[in-house]
């Protein structure tokens, strides 16, 4: 493992890949963990529960995306290799399972929300190595992939979850408080 600290071995420069790919990492993760958690704020008895569950949801979504795209589109001998691309990947991968949990905030529990990320990161690459391997299409910015797909399965586990659909809840209203916090998300 040290000679790849090294950056002999890398096929597109080591340490030189590393520095160029590293700050785009960074500011997937400041997108996923600070932009999310804040712009799901918006509710004001679920604005607290919003960060934290997003937290969770983000560090299961990029975990398991991990291994569902190295399974997927990587594998090769039994093994697939991690690195800061694949990370950045798994980030977008969890931009997905957010994108849904804004549909169904302050209707899930925390376990609805992770099974809810294990079905829909294994669909949600799935789908994307089914546009990009098979059919060839071309997603820039992820309007396709990310944005249209997270936001269909999010309406539809909205769906499924739903209780009463004449149902007004006073909980599920906006406050200047939680207004402002969400602006941060907004940035």
């Amino acid at each position: 493992m040290i000679h790849r600290l090294s950056g002999l071995s890398h096929p597109y420069g080591g340490f030189n890949y590393i520095y160029r790919s590293f700050p785009v990492f960074q500011d997937v993760n400041v997108m996923v963990f600070v932009g999310f958690g804040f712009l799901m704020t918006f509710l004001k008895k679920y604005g607290y529960g919003a960060v934290g569950f997003t937290f969770l949801v983000a560090t299961f979504a990029i975990e398991w995306s991990t291994i569902v795209r190295g399974l997927i589109f990587n594998l090769k001998d039994g093994k697939f290799e991690i690195g800061v691309e694949s990370l950045i990947e798994a980030d977008f991968s969890a931009a997905v399972v957010l994108i849904s949990f804004g549909a169904i905030l302050g209707k899930s529990s925390p376990l609805q929300l992770i099974i809810m990320a294990i079905v829909e990161v294994v669909l949600s690459v799935g789908n994307e190595y089914l546009g990009l391997e098979i059919f060839e299409v071309t997603d820039v910015g992820g309007s396709m992939f990310i944005h249209a797909f997270g936001a269909y399965f999010g309406l539809g586990v909205a769906w499924i979850l739903q209780r009463d659909a004449n149902e007004n809840n006073e909980k599920e209203g906006a406050t200047y408080n939680s207004d402002l916090s969400a602006m941060i998300g907004k940035r």
